[in-house]
């Protein structure tokens, strides 16, 4: 499909509303059984079942048409996206697989002000800990995506690349390190939190109509263990099964278990020597075995199947790496055409059976049938999705939502909320950009022109909320020069303002994919600029923007406020600012650790161990966190209490008393940490503490909320050094916290 094929059926409706043609429904993107070849072949034939139809279809194609089904064709656009060829013969059309989801549908936009909601970076979405929150951004963005492909649209990679069913995202890679490039497409550092991030936003995507048809498919990026970015594709790491399964596996587990996740993107680096591609034991034995996803489809990274020709694997013939990838689990190659030229010569060769290609197939083409991709559009409810709930508003208010509660307060000397009206002074970098606000994998459009204009700046949104005020900006530093040329303007506005507010941080020039980071401090002059600020004694409030965690040794203490804001994207900027002003009062908590910058000097990038030495992520970290996991306050006080309502089953519940005269929200955490008996027992490392459950409630001024936990006796279980989970007789405590001022345990024996 061409644009000018697009154009000319969106024409021809225009002139129907003036009575001149006979307007055609458009047809979605890649529709197959539209033309009279298929519609005469069973595969075709709704009243048969799907499985039957599936196997008629894989009976009447060659082996080449089969390979033509998995494999790239590079003359219909770029081969990382991984266009597949028509088949003429049988009437199947072209398809495009991968459009991006992590954040937004990745896309071009329908009209001026009209383009793909661009949710706030999924950090920011785990600090949440709002499960409701996260299904809606699921049903947000699977809407969005069957209006776009029932309308024609499509990426804004290139003039073919139109929008199909299948979507890539949610990344639930844990952010293991904070100096990994990538920290900001992922929800936090605990697989409990990311796989229950997965769960619900897949269960948003993966919506089923009246009829059985999915909405669209949602494929898990990028399994597993990927979180280092020199050397990809040809790196390796030695991981211990007890770290395999109690932190890289896990949030994957829960995802597919309990949010029937439909299949993966395999990731660049290999476990032990076997690449995430070609790895029959965490593709096969243990994704489509031990946790049932038998039909789970599996699509390479850019350029995998190529990189396996190289270290660690070397192999030394292109149809040895097909055949190394295909026989270990892998259905699709994206980056490279080595299946497509070398794959019929593996079989002929005996290095691939027909069994496996046939698999393979199956598992692509299934998945598009359950689509409604082989059906009548008229009888696939998803089909009449319009343009008109782009960006609608009903979405930008779940976006606007979600900006609201991603925010972390990580200190407040009484300083905020702000009282509109005064003199404010917005400098810092981070306050004067749009771009900047961004996390990797935005939308591929965010604005009609095609830059950033559309996205508000901080200051920007300061300034409208400071009514009655007078509000400046300048960014004073580049986030990462050593140009001082606006030092002075910039100190010069502090020094007239009653209030400072000091945006810093870093951007997608400091971390992306392909690129991490050497230090976890600030770059450039911002610490210099930040600590002349600070100096000036002004009623400072330090809003910081990122992916990685930042550490801020020397500027804890001189702020009278201190906000982490993440990745704020489109709607971050007005949720602050309303948040500043005291209009909302829906604080996070921290998903991740932020630790102190001597922290790349205590561990090793590339060390997978997650206990050694001082170890990783709140579950091993023995050192002092500047701010630990689930830290966050609020602009009110909480009083809180727990109890256990059953004298036989691990049964809770919480009340949550608003001390303040603000509503306000409160988030509930429960931990399982083991008693020391069992961990001088156990043959493994051993959790400090680990999340088994949350919960988040709002609660009006003077006003109590309950927060029920019904807890299974699994979450008393540890990871045992073969990978498998055990519930060990001894101690066990049960911790409730609301991250800073509240915890409370209840100790069980078993």
């Amino acid at each position: 499909r061409g644009e000018n094929m697009r154009f000319s059926a969106v024409f021809a409706c225009l002139l129907a509303l003036v009575g001149s043609v006979h307007c055609a429904k458009l047809i979605p993107n890649y529709q197959g059984c539209m033309n009279k070849t298929a519609k005469a072949l069973p595969y075709c034939d709704p009243s048969l079942t799907m499985e039957e139809r599936i196997a008629d279809l894989i009976k009447s194609l060659t082996i080449i048409e089969k390979i033509a089904l998995i494999s790239p064709d590079p003359s219909l656009g770029s081969t990382c996206n991984m266009h597949t060829s028509p088949l003429e013969r049988v009437g199947i059309p072209e398809y495009m697989w991968l459009v991006e989801t992590n954040t937004a549908v990745a896309s071009v936009c329908v009209q001026e002000n009209q383009c793909a909601t661009n949710f706030i970076g999924p950090e920011g979405l785990g600090a949440s800990f709002n499960r409701t929150s996260w299904r809606m951004k699921g049903d947000v963005i699977s809407t969005e995506f069957r209006a776009l492909s029932n309308a024609n649209y499509r990426r804004g990679t290139g003039p073919t690349d139109y929008i199909g069913l299948t979507g890539f995202g949610p990344n639930i890679n844990i952010a293991r390190d904070p100096r990994f490039g990538r920290n900001s497409e992922l929800p936090g550092e605990d697989p409990f939190l990311s796989g229950h991030y997965a769960v619900e936003y897949v269960k948003g995507l993966q919506q089923i109509d009246e009829r059985g048809f999915y909405k669209m498919f949602s494929y898990l990026k990028h399994y597993t263990a990927y979180s280092v970015e020199s050397n990809r594709g040809h790196d390796t790491y030695n991981i211990s099964d007890y770290d395999l399964f109690d932190t890289y596996l896990r949030q994957y587990e829960i995802a597919f278990v309990e949010g029937n996740a439909s299949g993966v993107m395999c990731s660049y680096p290999a476990e032990n020597g076997h690449p995430s591609c070609a790895n029959d034991f965490i593709l096969n034995t243990i994704m489509r075995g031990v946790w049932g996803a038998k039909d789970a489809v599996v699509m390479t990274d850019c350029g995998v199947v190529a990189n396996t020709m190289g270290p660690p694997v070397n192999a030394a013939t292109p149809e040895l790496a097909a055949a190394f990838t295909i026989n270990n689990g892998t259905d699709l190659e994206a980056g490279t055409n080595i299946w497509t030229d070398s794959m019929l010569d593996a079989v002929m060769e005996d290095l691939v059976s027909v069994e496996t290609i046939d698999a393979a197939v199956r598992r692509t083409q299934l998945q598009l049938m359950q689509a409604g991709h082989y059906d009548d559009p008229e009888n696939v409810s998803w089909t009449k999705i319009s343009l008109a709930t782009v960006n609608s508003t009903a979405h930008r208010q779940v976006n606007y939502e979600a900006a609201l509660q991603s925010f972390v307060l990580l200190k407040n000397n009484g300083i905020l909320p702000l009282t509109p009206g005064k003199r404010i002074a917005v400098i810092g970098p981070q306050g004067v950009t749009r771009e900047g606000l961004l996390s990797s994998y935005h939308g591929d459009v965010l604005c009609f022109s095609g830059d950033y204009e559309c996205i508000p700046m901080i200051s920007e949104e300061i300034g409208m909320a400071n009514v009655g005020g007078e509000t400046n900006w300048l960014g004073g530093v580049d986030v990462n020069s050593e140009d001082e040329s606006g030092i002075v303007a910039a100190i010069a506005l502090a020094v007239k303002a009653d209030v400072v507010v000091l945006v810093i941080g870093i951007d997608k020039t400091i971390e992306h994919e392909g690129q991490d980071r050497s230090e976890i401090t600030l770059p450039g002059k911002q610490d210099f600029f930040a600590q002349l600020v600070l100096a000036l004694g002004k009623p400072t409030v330090m809003v910081l923007t990122n992916g990685g965690a930042l550490a801020i040794d020397g500027l804890i203490e001189g702020p009278d406020a201190i906000i982490e804001a993440f990745n704020p994207a489109t709607e971050g900027a007005r949720a602050l600012a309303a948040t500043l002003f005291g209009k909302e009062n829906r604080w996070g908590k921290l998903p991740i650790t932020l630790y102190p910058s001597n922290y790349t000097g205590e561990k090793d990038m590339d060390d997978y161990d997650m206990s050694s030495g001082v170890g990783r992520t709140y579950r091993y970290y023995t050192g002092t966190p500047q701010w630990p996991f689930g830290w966050g306050l609020s602009y009110v006080s909480f009083a809180i209490e727990c109890r256990n309502t059953s004298t036989s089953h691990l049964n809770f519940e919480c009340d949550v008393h608003n001390l303040g005269k603000m509503q306000g929200d409160e988030v509930i955490m429960v931990f399982h940490s083991a008693g020391e008996d069992i961990r001088k027992a156990a043959e493994h490392p051993v959790p400090l503490k680990s999340l088994v459950e949350f919960d988040r409630t709002t609660v009006a001024p003077g006003e109590n909320a309950t927060v029920s936990f019904a807890l299974e006796e699994k979450v008393l279980s540890l990871t045992t050094k073969n990978g498998s989970p055990k519930i060990y007789s001894g101690l066990h405590s049960l911790i409730f916290s609301n991250g800073h001022d509240f915890n409370q345990v209840f100790n069980i024996t078993v």
